[in-house]
């Protein structure tokens, strides 16, 4: 066989070795120096920020209770469009299932996600991800083990991205496991909020949109929000 066959073959066996997993998509590329934020580069293309999309467009996160039948999160009222779970002041350890709006997801198909959570105390600092294999851990085992508030599980073929920074699913009924666990330094935020969540989504290999956010806030901060308010209103 002649060596410039070989030589083409070869590199087409390397193109093919490390190009990432179709299962994967941009989340095989996303590493953890590179920011989910809008205009960051992913795939040589600019991330979107949520608010370029219209209205009826936008596609959301959904979080429900750890057994994935309930919807927890209501929408804020900040007119960002985004959404709070209220959180118990005493809770200790709470797991939770994220995923998709299926409400906002409208007619797009072989939709895939990645999503982020801070603030995220990590010691060391979050290993870069691998790619293109991108591990998919146990949940169920995971769980158990959270010393921080971190994703934890993901279903199919997602997995968990920087330690548990980020994790990743594919498809409408995708989903990644949150696990909210106190923490001394973020539990002093003075606006009761616990944790934010947020998300980039890509259809095929298009660009990268993001979601707008979820904030896990303690529920004794609404109170002391609405009597800051009446008290303001006093003033008057």
């Amino acid at each position: 066989m002649p060596l410039a066959i070989n030589n083409a073959m070869l590199a087409s066996f390397l193109l093919l070795l490390f190009l990432p997993s179709p299962t994967s998509g941009f989340a095989a590329w996303l590493k953890c120096s590179r920011q989910l934020e809008a205009d960051e580069i992913i795939m040589n293309n600019k991330v979107r920020h949520a608010g370029e999309e219209n209205d009826a467009s936008v596609v959301k996160l959904a979080v429900y209770d750890e057994s994935g039948s309930t919807r927890v999160d209501v929408a804020s009222d900040n007119g960002g469009g985004g959404a709070i779970v209220w959180i118990d002041n005493d809770f200790t350890s709470l797991s939770f299932k994220i995923g998709l709006d299926q409400s906002t997801l409208s007619d797009l198909s072989d939709i895939q996600y990645v999503v982020e959570s801070t603030p995220f105390y990590a010691s060391p600092s979050p290993r870069p991800a691998p790619s293109p294999n991108v591990p998919t851990i146990n949940s169920n085992k995971k769980q158990r083990n959270a010393k921080r508030t971190s994703f934890t599980g993901a279903s199919g073929v997602g997995g968990l991205l920087c330690n548990g920074k980020r994790a990743h699913a594919r498809g409408k009924n995708g989903n990644v496991t949150y696990t909210l666990v106190p923490n001394k330094v973020s539990d002093t935020n003075k606006d009761g909020i616990i944790a934010e969540v947020w998300g980039g989504w890509s259809e095929y290999h298009g660009d990268v949109t993001l979601t707008p956010r979820i904030i896990f806030k303690k529920k004794d901060s609404a109170s002391l929000e609405i009597g800051q308010d009446q008290h303001g209103q006093g003033e008057l």
